[in-house]
């Protein structure tokens, strides 16, 4: 396929493989067809705000800044108007707005906790505003997503700063690797209690209960056997099933267009909507064309093409999966899944192996690279090896990613975070961050990046448009769902508050009544409620209600919001937990009710039943979901087998249900992960 066969997929997608779309025809808006008859062509653009000139003469407008053309060649004054709030900026601003409020109660928490012991039964201070203290929240979460502007300066050294947020935490909680900053109180003999899932096989009182062989088989093994099972096991191959019939060098250049359209609309289609590493105008307006003009050539562009296109055949398969139809497909009204001409090339094992070890070749030259495009590169190959079950590659990655990241703003003197490309940094900040922290607090022994210590300067990200010419058509890749995802970004940040919150306050253990404190504990389902309660519309979930999505990623993301409720509310009764399982003289009525609740969020998350369960191929952090049910089998195993009748009480009715759909989880994810069937061999045994 030559260049200009392969530039002609524009026709349906806002010319993907050229750098800008153009337009025929002269200024004057007419041409003539081939009987010299006038035709009237349409308006190139509408003015959407004409400057106050223009809209005075009641002319035509071509916006210009600073100065139209009218005004410049008249030489006058050229002002505009301030633009009106759109729909979609004032759902934002209520969104942010509603993160702010949940952001300055949970401040004035942290001052609850940091009372003297002795005052804790004092009721919590009235809720009220609080200072900006930096914070990426603090700093995103102002009245309106206007002005605001962010500097990190090379010799501020932020890691002598403690960051107010703690760690990022999906899909479950994390503890950070050093001491928290906000004690619950001045008690010596309190021990910290790790978030770690596979920990809980190593609770005393556990190992007292589960059976025998259990017991031994998990101590025959390292402590920490994921890390070493995963290090062993055989790189991915590195052979390249290439189409029948194409030559090496060139095979690339030969694919069909649609072929290439559709595969980056399906990874845009899913994946973008979960991690947003990428800006999908910029991709289809310049980064796609540069790849095709270099005929996918050793450069960062055809890089980061490649590797989307692999995840690209993720996303296929993840629509297969889940019988949707492509986005192509969907777009024509079709519904279901429908074989597209090119199926063929996902057919790799895993799917998108051929594009994915191009992407790797081609990269091979560039690896010492540390800016913007090469931390998305390793973001990529993050979630590709996060989607196919190989959490040690996932973990070297992200590290290459967090390295661009820290980078980057270590070299910078100031970031406009205001600007589209201050925006892309910490987009890939976050993203990077966010998985991160998932992978090295379950695997702890592995070691962190130091991308945390930047975390108090990294705002979020507004989703800031890429600039666009006016005279575009690139009104073709805006999305009316585009909103609706932002908004769950945001969500997510909020609540990652309020469970770095749970961690900080209740996760240590003492031999004592009253503790942890129930007065935070109160407060924290307090705030978990607010979260739930300040959803913007469209993000709102029902206990009971159902599917009715339209993609596959709004399955996931409705999933996401709903599990991570759940998460939330299993993670405030979880202490309780181990003090009824270690110290049961000391536990109360009011804490075993704390368990009882925390049981019941335990249950039933939507990310492992259903539709997310079926489409293994796009659910978000599978290793993070399976770490999370390893330890709730335990756990659940451990309380029906515990000699405390009020514990085994506590247990929700249908437990040894959910049991069984979480070892199915298991077993399903184990398949393609020699740690995770490890996993699934010890929970085998308590069936003995």
């Amino acid at each position: 396929m030559t260049k200009r066969s392969h530039a002609s997929v524009a026709s349906s997608h806002v010319e993907p493989f050229g750098r800008q779309a153009s337009y025929d025809g002269d200024a004057s808006g007419s041409h003539e067809d081939g009987d010299g008859s006038s035709l009237k062509k349409p308006r190139s653009f509408m003015a959407t705000l004409a400057c106050d000139v223009c809209r005075s003469r009641k002319t035509r407008c071509d916006e210009d800044r600073p100065r139209c053309g009218y005004c410049r060649t008249m030489n006058v004054e050229c002002t505009y108007q301030a633009p009106r709030a759109t729909k979609k900026d004032q759902s934002l601003a209520v969104a942010i707005n509603a993160i702010r409020r949940l952001e300055s109660k949970i401040e004035d928490l942290t001052a609850a906790i940091n009372i003297p012991p002795s005052a804790s039964t004092v009721p919590l201070p009235p809720l009220g505003p609080i200072p900006d203290h930096h914070s990426p929240h603090t700093t995103f979460s102002q009245p309106s997503p206007g002005n605001h502007a962010s500097a990190l300066a090379p010799n501020s050294h932020p890691r002598n700063r403690p960051s107010l947020h703690g760690l990022v935490i999906s899909p479950h909680v994390v503890g950070t690797p050093t001491k928290s900053v906000f004690p619950i109180s001045e008690t010596h003999d309190a021990v910290d209690l790790s978030f770690s899932q596979h920990r809980v096989a190593l609770w005393p009182a556990v190992q007292q209960v589960l059976p025998a062989e259990f017991v031994s088989a998990r101590a025959e093994l390292p402590e920490d056997y994921i890390v070493d099972i995963e290090n062993s096991r055989a790189p991915l191959p590195m052979d390249i099933d290439r189409p029948y019939g194409t030559a090496p060098e060139s095979w690339l250049m030969s694919l069909p267009q649609s072929a290439v359209k559709g595969l980056a609309d399906a990874y845009f289609a899913v994946f973008h909507r979960n991690m947003p590493i990428l800006d999908k105008y910029h991709f289809f307006s310049s980064t796609l064309g540069m790849a095709m003009e270099n005929e996918f050539g050793y450069d960062i562009e055809s890089a980061l093409v490649l590797n989307v296109l692999a995840l690209g055949c993720l996303a296929v398969k993840t629509h297969e999966e889940g019988d949707f139809a492509l986005p192509s497909c969907h777009s024509l009204g079709l519904r279901g899944f429908v074989h597209p001409e090119w199926y063929q090339l996902i057919t790799d094992d895993p799917p998108g192996l051929k594009f994915f070890n191009e992407a790797r070749k081609r990269f091979g030259f560039l690896m010492c690279q540390n800016d913007l495009l090469a931390g998305q590169f390793y973001m990529l190959l993050t979630l590709y090896y996060a989607q196919i079950l190989r959490p040690l590659n996932s973990w070297t990655t992200v590290n290459r990613a967090a390295l661009c990241c820290a980078s980057i703003l270590t070299r910078t003197g100031t970031v406009d975070y205001d600007a589209w490309e201050g925006d892309m940094l910490s987009r890939l900040f976050w993203c990077t961050l966010m998985y991160e922290t998932v992978i090295t607090q379950e695997l702890d022994l592995l070691p962190h990046s130091g991308l945390l210590a930047y975390e108090p300067d990294t705002p979020l990200p507004k989703f800031t448009q890429c600039p666009r010419p006016k005279t575009s058509i690139s009104g073709l890749l805006t999305d009316e769902d585009d909103s609706f995802f932002n908004f769950h970004f945001l969500a997510q940040a909020a609540h990652r508050i309020i469970l770095t919150r749970v961690k900080q306050s209740l996760y240590t253990f003492a031999e004592k009544e009253g503790y942890p404190s129930a007065n935070v504990t109160a407060e924290m389902h307090h705030q978990l409620e607010q979260w739930r309660a300040n959803l913007p519309p469209s993000l709102q979930f029902s206990d009971h209600e159902s599917d009715t999505s339209v993609s596959p990623a709004h399955v996931i993301a409705k999933a996401m919001l709903r599990s991570r409720y759940l998460v939330a509310k299993f993670h405030i009764g979880r202490p309780f937990l181990y003090k009824a399982l270690h110290a049961p003289t000391y536990t109360s009525d009011t804490e075993y009710a704390e368990v009882r609740e925390g049981l019941r969020g335990g249950m039933y998350w939507p990310t492992t039943l259903g539709l997310c369960a079926q489409m293994l191929s796009g659910l978000p952090i599978k290793f993070g979901w399976c770490c999370q049910c390893f330890g709730q089998v335990l756990l659940f195993n451990a309380v029906a087998r515990s000699p405390d009748a009020k514990l085994r009480e506590t247990l929700p009715d249908g437990w040894q249900e959910w049991v069984q759909i979480m070892m199915t989880l298991i077993e399903s994810c184990a398949r393609s992960s020699p740690g995770i069937a490890q996993d699934f061999e010890l929970l085998r045994l308590l069936e003995a």
